[in-house]
């Protein structure tokens, strides 16, 4: 493991001995590159409990030497197990000592099994989430076991104030959460859309085979979560000259036999794309839509801001209800509503002046959404306590 070789200021000193160990379900990238920054400022171990999840349709490219400021621990080489409580991650616990504790997924049931000895042995611990969202008419008994897991946490760590009112929900203090910037963004890469010009743009759209005037973008699964085929129900609103460009996978029957029946020659599926890939649609668009049924976050959102694009997304999205500012830098519309999505893509799309406002809204707003700040606040949180 990797240490920064010195100190650039006397907090940073006492912070590099601070020993913090996470305890998460899987190596996905981003939060590789947050342990990587977080690890300049602290001594930070990352307990995993598998190196990959293709079971559950989550794909990656996991590499050994992403890993390089931190020092992470496998309890699986293989496949995450959703169902599974491995009971090492307890032997773990008992033969390692951290100045802090932080569960990430209190769900997963290895974690659970940390959660239990952790309450019970009265060790100190915090809590992070990605998102949270309160279900209506949820069953009581689940509730009473969701409040047991999730409070008694020295502190929390929450990324908008739906998740505030999640984890409060549940049984945490309002005064013991701490709010925390939420990313996959670099600096470098918010820095490396700001310099797009029109000429760039038209250049882009060229080389990817884009035709129509303006250009609408959706990245994400093709599963029903995601509203993927309440987009393609808003096309048929489109004007013939607004392009809808999918891209994050091969569409099912399902999405295919709706392109064909609404007759949507303006919709395109592109595929899986990498990450370097998917800039080009980014840059090469006029607008970003997640018509999500669901989302305890969703970092497509942040990336597609990162680029300077407007963002319509649903109130059923926590990283639309902290981040778009409606009619600031795009449009909240109800889920499972196809007419509300296209009056706020056309809206959008028939107005240079308010396209360019809400893209100055975007790029400003998610300027102070990056991993070096993400870092920053947690060592401002721990270095607290």
């Amino acid at each position: 493991m990797r240490r920064v070789s010195a100190c650039r200021k006397a907090a940073s000193c006492h912070l590099h001995m601070k020993k913090v160990l996470f305890i998460t379900n899987i190596p996905s990238p981003y939060r590789v590159d947050f342990y990587n920054e977080l690890g300049k400022y602290m001594d930070v171990t990352v307990l995993f409990e598998a190196k990959t999840a293709s079971s559950l349709g989550i794909h990656f490219n996991y590499n050994l030497e992403t890993i390089r400021n931190f020092k992470a621990v496998f309890l699986n080489d293989g496949d995450f197990q959703e169902t599974k409580a491995d009971g090492r991650i307890i032997k773990f616990l008992k033969e390692n000592t951290f100045d802090d504790i932080v569960i990430t997924v209190y769900s997963d049931p290895a974690e659970m099994r940390a959660l239990f000895y952790l309450k019970r042995h009265h060790i100190p611990y915090y809590q992070e989430t990605d998102g949270g969202i309160i279900k209506p008419g949820e069953n009581k008994l689940k509730r009473i076991y969701k409040k047991f897991l999730i409070s008694g946490a020295k502190g929390y760590l929450s990324p908008s104030s739906s998740s505030d009112e999640y984890l409060k929900y549940y049984g945490a203090p309002a005064e013991k959460i701490s709010r925390y910037p939420f990313t996959s963004l670099a600096q470098k890469d918010l820095d490396a859309a700001a310099d797009i010009t029109a000429d760039d743009r038209l250049k882009l759209r060229e080389s990817l085979g884009m035709k129509e005037e303006k250009i609408v973008l959706y990245a994400g699964q093709f599963i029903k979560r995601k509203g993927a085929d309440i987009l393609l129900r808003a096309a048929a609103d489109f004007p013939e000259d607004t392009g809808v460009y999918l891209v994050g996978g091969e569409p099912t029957e399902e999405y295919i036999k709706i392109k064909e029946e609404l007759k949507l020659d303006n919709v395109h599926f592109e595929g899986f794309k990498k990450k370097e890939e998917l800039a080009r649609y980014y840059l090469a668009a006029d607008v970003f839509v997640l018509p999500t049924r669901e989302d305890i976050w969703g970092l497509v959102v942040n990336e597609a801001m990162a680029y300077g694009l407007p963002v319509v997304t649903t109130t059923a999205c926590v990283a639309g209800l902290e981040l778009v500012a409606d009619g600031e830098n795009g449009f909240l519309v109800p889920p499972e509503d196809p007419a509300a999505l296209s009056g706020a893509v056309n809206r959008i799309c028939e107005s240079d002046v308010l396209r360019e406002k809400m893209s100055a809204a975007s790029l400003e707003k998610i300027s102070k959404y990056t991993v070096e700040q993400m870092a920053r606040r947690h060592t401002e949180v721990f270095s607290a306590q």
